[in-house]
């Protein structure tokens, strides 16, 4: 069982949303991860067969995916960002609905129904219309529905979205046992999604892939570039300015640990402060030494953000309301995770119902683009699925 994305592309008039993307897909759980605009909603739109590429070839099983047309649905599961719907539709009778297109037989399909309601919490709720439920609850009824044919290929589309934490664990555990003999492709720039349960992850930027590798193969291309270190608090404005901070803890003794990206740690050698007095003059201050500056261990997120850097750089606000510059997703670890609004477009709604080697060395990074690409163009909607 595998998916083949044979240097695939796909452009909307001068943006070349993908651009010659190749990958083997296998039983697992896949992670895409990637910035918005990147491409990743335009791949595996085509993967679901509702866009085709301009160029290159998408092969199930070495067959192409548009010959096996009613096959291929029925072993495809896809859950997009927005799904549609009748806005007079409960969950049971949208979830029947979706059974009915996904072709599953009527004996089987209350038996599934009750099942997926269980199995994500949705019990309390099936007689609700889905207008009236709340964003996490209509995630997970979007779930629900690219599960219904327990699918051999299941693609989804910023899944977690509007999920709490709780929920989130609840998923990614459910993910890792569905995936253990199927292909689950996962688009996400919620790193800790894919973090622990992706065999494999794939990274876009700028409509190219360009590093694909296990997690553990992955943070191997940021060795080196995350450290950490123990600063004043009152520093703490001067070192946002210069480094590129991705955690932050208050310490009970007043200071600040910090986590940051860099090619070397910047010590007191290669990073001098200045300070200007109460007049606004700026005047020299003594050079700051950075205590206990030390390497750390690189994860994921860290890597994503270094690809990312604009992401790094977006505003968070520190206890007193002032602007600070600070990584998207940034942890304040004194308490709970600081995560920054997700900054996706609007996608036009859409029922959603159609139908290498083991060592650091198997790390393929490729070119990146030279422009900013990666518009996701509309796309076809489902016959009779509306937006409520």
């Amino acid at each position: 069982m595998e998916l083949q994305i044979d240097h695939i592309s796909k452009s909307f008039k001068d943006k070349r949303a993908v651009d010659s993307v190749s990958m083997t897909l296998t039983p697992g759980v896949w992670g895409l991860l990637g910035a918005n605009g990147a491409g990743k909603t335009t791949l595996m739109r085509m993967i679901a067969g509702i866009m085709q590429p301009d160029e290159g070839q998408i092969r199930y099983d070495g067959l192409p995916i548009g010959t096996l047309k009613g096959r291929y649905r029925e072993i495809f599961g896809y859950l997009p960002q927005e799904f549609g719907f009748y806005p007079e539709f409960t969950v049971k009778d949208y979830l029947e609905y979706a059974a009915a297109l996904k072709g599953l037989p009527v004996r089987d399909t209350k038996r599934r129904v009750m099942e997926l309601l269980e199995m994500l919490s949705l019990s309390d709720v099936y007689r609700k219309k889905i207008v009236r439920l709340s964003g996490g609850m209509k995630r997970r009824v979007g779930i629900a529905q690219a599960l219904l044919n327990e699918p051999e290929l299941l693609i989804m589309d910023e899944p977690t979205s509007g999920l709490d934490p709780g929920e989130r664990v609840r998923f990614r555990n459910l993910l890792s046992e569905f995936a253990k003999d199927r292909i689950v492709l996962i688009s996400t720039h919620i790193v800790s999604d894919v973090e622990y349960i992706a065999t494999r992850n794939a990274v876009m930027k700028d409509g190219r892939l360009i590093a694909e590798g296990t997690t553990e193969e992955l943070v191997k291309l940021v060795d080196g570039k995350v450290w950490q270190c123990v600063i004043p608090a009152e520093r703490l404005p001067e070192y946002e300015r210069r480094l590129r901070i991705v955690n932050l803890r208050n310490e009970a003794d007043g200071r600040v640990s910090i986590r940051y990206l860099s090619e070397n740690a910047e010590t007191a050698e290669n990073l001098r402060m200045t300070d200007a007095d109460p007049e606004g003059r700026a005047g020299s201050m003594p050079a700051v030494v950075m205590p206990s500056d030390k390497p750390a261990t690189p994860r994921l997120e860290d890597l994503y953000l270094w690809l990312f850097p604009q992401d790094a750089a977006h505003d968070a606000q520190d206890a007193a309301g002032a602007p600070r510059k600070l990584g998207n997703g940034r942890r304040s670890e004194a308490g709970t995770e600081r995560e920054q609004p997700q900054r996706t477009k609007a996608a036009a709604p859409e029922a959603g119902l159609r139908g290498e080697a083991g060592t650091a060395a198997a790390v393929r990074t490729r070119g990146q683009a030279d422009s900013d690409r990666g518009s996701d163009s509309a796309f076809d909607t489902e016959k009779g699925g509306r937006n409520a």
